[in-house]
């Protein structure tokens, strides 16, 4: 049933409709925990209230409908509802007719009374009026007194609770050195998803809409699928190009590498553009993030070092399945040898002049993301001799990423 209660929260507004419709026909089902978790990650109350009376109503007519053929045996068979529930439900009713579809919020006799508001073939209109009256109010009670609650409840942060969204956890990283307490940050492809084909989620949606600012890296694959939709979703929100003023660097197929956080000198200009949109949005605490901005600054120059140092006496040569590390190379004056380009699969031919070359370069290291596991990554490390190295480009902890990687090179 969790698992269920959290798909469905993942719906959003439409998992709320659907939860309140099965809670309100015979199913044994809690719209209510639906509408808590939906509440937590940030929907709108009211329009969680209207989706979910909606749902419950449907669910009570749909009851309604059952009840109204008349076979008792369908009811109990295919319902699993008992005689005997049936019958506390008309007691309970005691002859008050369609007006009682008021109390069908009511949990264990509720799903009763809209059975048999069918079975005595109450008035519909009536009845939809006096179901929905009653589960409104139910709504309307469970939402206000939650939201009241969380109004009440002291603050466990000391930011201002402006949100920003970023599009990956590096950039959450660079953002909240820079904003400290001030902001709330919160990522869009999460450590671990494929930043080409990820889909964000309805809270994730909300969360956007709330944001004030919305750093991207500039022209990831999740970008450049999204940044039109999530712009008509907060229109609001300014989404600001960390990248901006990056000299690009060329892929084998003449391509702009789009993965410019992984590099130290990418890093500082991304960082220096994450403080002035700060400082755009929050001119009052100026000095504040200048001040963070050169404790980061001086925190990219030492992981700077310390990767040049480690790569001092290393292979100037690595294979990488996925071209995540052109401008780590660029850096450090390094050759990178991708598997795949443009997310497309080699060739047979292709795979045979990737270990061609790799043979020729004595590669030592051979790069793999769990995003992209693949086949051919075997086919490549077992002909060359090499084991794989998994690395996570995407970690929130740039800075050990960074020097991970510079350890990994052999």
């Amino acid at each position: 049933m969790d698992t269920i209660i959290d798909f469905l929260i993942d719906w959003g507004y439409w998992g709320m409709f659907v939860s309140a419709f099965f809670a309100g026909s015979f199913f044994p089902f809690s719209s209510e925990a639906v509408m808590l978790g939906l509440l937590a990650a940030g929907l709108k109350p009211w329009p969680l209230i209207v989706y979910a009376t909606i749902g419950n109503v449907m669910g009570g007519l749909f009851n309604y409908a059952i009840g109204r053929q008349g076979r008792m045996d369908w009811i109990e068979k295919y319902l699993r509802v008992k005689p005997e529930s049936l019958s506390r439900a008309q007691r309970f009713m005691g002859g008050h007719g369609a007006w009682m579809g008021f109390f069908a919020f009511l949990p264990i006799i509720g799903s009763g009374i809209t059975i048999a508001l069918g079975l005595m073939r109450s008035n519909l209109i009536i009845s939809t009026i006096s179901i929905t009256a009653g589960k409104l109010m139910r709504y309307i009670i469970l939402a206000l007194s939650v939201t009241s609650l969380t109004a009440c409840s002291p603050s466990t942060s000391n930011n201002t609770g402006q949100k920003i969204t970023v599009t990956i956890e590096p950039l959450r990283y660079f953002t909240e050195q820079i904003a400290g307490e001030k902001f709330t940050v919160m990522t869009m492809v999460p450590s671990g998803a494929n930043p080409e084909t990820y889909e964000p989620t309805p809270k994730q949606m909300v969360d956007l809409s709330e944001s004030v600012l919305y750093m991207k890296v500039g022209a990831i694959g999740f970008e450049r699928t999204w940044t039109d939709k999530l712009k008509a979703n907060a229109p609001q929100t300014r989404f600001v190009d960390t990248s901006e003023g990056i000299k690009p660097t060329l892929t084998g197929n003449g391509i702009a590498d789009p993965h410019t956080w992984m590099s130290c000198r990418n890093a500082k200009t991304i960082a220096i553009n994450i403080c002035d949109a700060l400082k755009q949005s929050d001119a009052k605490d100026s000095t504040y993030f200048k001040q963070n901005l050169k404790t980061l600054l001086e925190r990219i120059d030492r992981t700077d070092k310390a990767v040049a140092t480690r790569l001092k006496q290393k292979s100037k040569a690595f294979l990488i399945y996925h071209p995540i590390l052109t401008y780590f190379a660029r850096d450090y004056h390094l050759m990178q040898i991708p598997i795949e380009e443009e997310g497309r699969e080699p060739s047979a031919n292709q795979l045979q002049n990737v270990i061609r070359v790799a043979k020729q370069q004595k590669v030592k290291t051979l790069f793999v993301q769990k995003e992209f596991a693949n086949r051919n990554i075997d086919i490549v490390s077992a002909d060359i001799g090499v084991p794989k190295t998994t690395i996570n480009p995407l970690d929130y902890h740039w800075d050990r990423q960074m020097i991970t990687i510079a350890n990994a090179l052999k």
